[in-house]
């Protein structure tokens, strides 16, 4: 259990990194009204074990994709994180890929929630809020999928209103056994 010092010091750090990234947004280069089937990849922050090291592609066609954009301060992100684990569980990454997406530059921050919180899937960091213009994810939590062709599945394009375990396989499964 992390002390005080540790949890105010990991709460200013989250949110000097989500400003930093907020006040980035409008340096960004992206360009939030192309074609968002245009691949992209984001820096893996966490390249233990089996997570990848370098870029990671966000949506990966061919495949069922959930996006999670979390933050490390995000009391309902941290509540996600068991559900999360038990999908990579039920499914392997050639099933369902899996990216958690923060907007924190902090990357030690990033793998100490990430070794707090046994996250078995990739999390990539995003200051310049590329995903985030993308997808408009403009809250944390926000989940959002994307069946095996990349198109988004998601409830008008605003994220998975479910948070459990049941309610995101219930959206996963039928997409998965259409891509079999």
């Amino acid at each position: 259990m992390p002390d005080r010092s540790s949890m105010q010091r990991r709460s200013l750090l989250g949110s000097l990194g989500a400003a930093l990234g907020a006040g980035l947004a409008g340096c960004s280069s992206v360009n939030t009204t192309g074609d968002s089937q245009e691949s992209l990849t984001l820096p893996s922050v966490v390249t233990t074990g089996d997570l990848p090291e370098g870029q990671v592609e966000l949506v990966d066609e061919g495949t069922v994709t959930l996006l999670n954009f979390f933050a490390t301060w995000c009391k309902p992100c941290v509540d996600e994180m068991p559900h999360f684990r038990r999908l990579r569980e039920a499914y392997d990454a050639e099933t369902l890929h899996m990216v958690s997406i923060t907007p924190e530059v902090d990357e030690e921050l990033i793998e100490e929630f990430w070794s707090e919180h046994e996250g078995t899937w990739p999390v990539v960091n995003d200051p310049a809020l590329a995903a985030t213009d993308r997808w408009n994810a403009n809250s944390y939590p926000t989940n959002l999928l994307f069946d095996r062709n990349g198109e988004q599945v998601t409830e008008g394009g605003h994220g998975l209103r479910v948070r459990d375990f049941e309610g995101l396989q219930s959206r996963i499964e039928p997409l998965v056994e259409d891509s079999s």
